[in-house]
């Protein structure tokens, strides 16, 4: 009996080790994180875009348009979790993948005149809602 339970025992720990698990967690910023509106130091009507590109940088994305430009700004967070299965000692086949990715992102919109002078601007916060691990 001892024998066959060292054998019982043997075989689990070989089913065990035969399935392999893999956790994965990722975190991914993109852009730099952007002040409110209203702590970016933008005045409608007096902020120029020398000031603008000084404060907050190259935008992501400059948009022409006849009555002047448009600066989007953009600071993405992304989270990605992995559960993998796989079999680690013969074919390294895997068995099952689950993925999950959440995305957020922040977003700021800067509209200038013909003159270079901040006409407009708009602010969306997103990164807040994003889940922790």
């Amino acid at each position: 009996m001892t024998c066959s339970r060292a054998a019982l025992r043997l075989a689990a720990v070989l089913a065990c080790a035969w399935l392999a698990t893999g956790c994965i967690l990722v975190r991914t910023y993109l852009g730099n994180e952007l002040p409110p509106a209203a702590d970016g130091g933008i005045v409608l009507g007096k902020t120029t875009k020398a000031d603008v590109l000084r404060d907050l940088g190259p935008p992501d994305r400059l948009v022409r348009q006849y009555d002047g430009d448009v600066f989007v700004y953009a600071y993405i967070r992304r989270n990605e979790s992995t559960l993998e299965l796989e079999e680690p000692v013969f074919t390294h086949a895997t068995l099952f993948e689950y993925t999950r990715v959440t995305e957020r992102s922040d977003r700021m919109v800067v509209l200038f005149d013909r003159g270079g002078i901040v006409t407009g601007v708009g602010f969306r916060r997103g990164t807040e809602q994003l889940e922790p691990f």
